[in-house]
């Protein structure tokens, strides 16, 4: 089968989005399949043969820089029809959503629609006055989006019940996302290694490190992990801020207000191939975002077997189980409880990375395709060439 996965959102672009996308057309080819990816361009991207890079304009908004914009014309469509895919997979509602669905028309082939990110969550990177009127025109254009779809894929119960108050009734499937399991498994990493990554981030080998991981972005809450890692009463801790964003300077600055900016490490962008071994140089994951739809990185620091301390929301139901691999938390208390129970239990520590890794074995990348394909074969009625 030839397939068309349309994102706006793809590497050197680091999200949940990119990474999903990647995995799932790495596997699809392990099965067989010609997939290739169509994308915004980016100064940074390596030229790749099944990624279609498609010129478009930068977002004035500062948090919107990395992606593109692009007119939709007549002869856009028909050059990107001319591939004739057998299927379409959009994995957007904006700009490469909308090619998509086009080129899908166009070539009167299905159209399958992965809703990733809850926009509702986003409209502060538009406009902060309008977020009212945003958020309503959020949900509106995301349910017709998704009403023009043949198929739509939800990542998790959250995102589905999300769309279910929408008003949202077409045909849908819930399928994770998964990951490449052995990428972060602590086995395929040496002491060695680990404690050279540690010494070039200047973190002492003897401290607790306590790690975020993912875009440095406000509807992440990372203030408030920020204000309770000042809150900690424990010695010999290090909070990790791994990733960049367009409030990676805010933090900084308000790490500098709490006085603890000699506690804090902010690597700022780091190669993605290098992703898992940040999990590895760290005790515990924590997290105070409630605008994940899914939260691809509690599934690679469970991979990693580092237990996850996350504030609760519905798309950790059956992912986090209090006192196996992690603990949720409503209350800042709570979550501080948490974290000193796992730096000075090391028998709970052991316990919970044991619960971890055990937890990541059903998010494997090959049952996240194979859901997929099966959804592709159904919609071409069984014929998966």
């Amino acid at each position: 089968m030839k397939i068309g996965l349309f994102t706006d959102a793809y590497f050197p672009i680091i999200s949940g989005v990119s990474l999903s996308v990647d995995i799932l057309a790495k596997k699809l080819r392990e099965k067989g399949h010609e997939v290739y990816i169509i994308c915004g361009e980016h100064e940074r991207a390596v030229e790749d043969p099944y990624v279609i890079r498609i010129k478009g304009y930068k977002y004035p908004m500062k948090g919107m820089r990395e992606y593109r914009f692009t007119a939709i014309t007549r002869k856009l469509i028909k050059n990107i029809a001319s591939y004739h895919f057998d299927l379409v997979h959009c994995h957007t509602e904006f700009t490469m959503g909308r090619i998509g669905r086009r080129v899908g028309r166009k070539l009167h082939v299905p159209v399958v629609h992965t809703y990733h990110t809850m926009y509702e969550e986003y409209v502060h990177f538009v406009s902060k006055t309008l977020a009212g009127p945003l958020r309503f025109l959020a949900k509106w254009y995301s349910r017709k989006f998704a009403n023009s779809a043949d198929e739509v894929i939800f990542p998790t119960i959250k995102v589905k019940r999300t769309f279910d108050r929408y008003g949202f009734q077409g045909k849908s499937h819930i399928i994770p996302t998964g990951i490449e399991i052995s990428r972060f498994a602590p086995s395929s990493f040496t002491n060695e290694a680990i404690k050279e990554l540690r010494d070039d981030l200047g973190i002492p080998q003897d401290t607790f490190v306590i790690l975020f991981l993912g875009r440095i972005s406000r509807e992440k809450s990372i203030d408030q992990l920020i204000d309770l890692f000042a809150k900690l009463e424990e010695d010999n801790i290090y909070l990790l801020v791994v990733g960049d964003g367009p409030d990676l300077p805010s933090f900084k600055e308000q790490a500098i207000s709490l006085n603890i900016i000699n506690k804090i490490r902010f690597t700022g962008m780091i190669d993605p191939q290098d992703v898992p071994i940040y999990y590895q140089l760290s005790d515990v994951f924590l997290n105070f975002s409630t605008s994940e739809t899914q939260g691809l990185t509690y599934v690679e620091a469970l991979a990693s077997g580092i237990p996850v301390v996350a504030k609760y929301d519905d798309n950790l139901e059956g992912l986090l189980v209090n006192g196996v691999n992690g603990f949720t938390f409503y209350e800042d208390d709570e979550a501080k409880a948490y974290l000193k129970q796992i730096k000075n239990d090391s028998s709970l520590r052991k316990k919970l990375s044991e619960g971890a890794l055990q937890t990541a074995q059903a998010t494997s990348s090959q049952a996240y395709a194979k859901a997929v394909e099966n959804i592709y074969c159904s919609l071409m009625k069984g014929e998966c060439k």
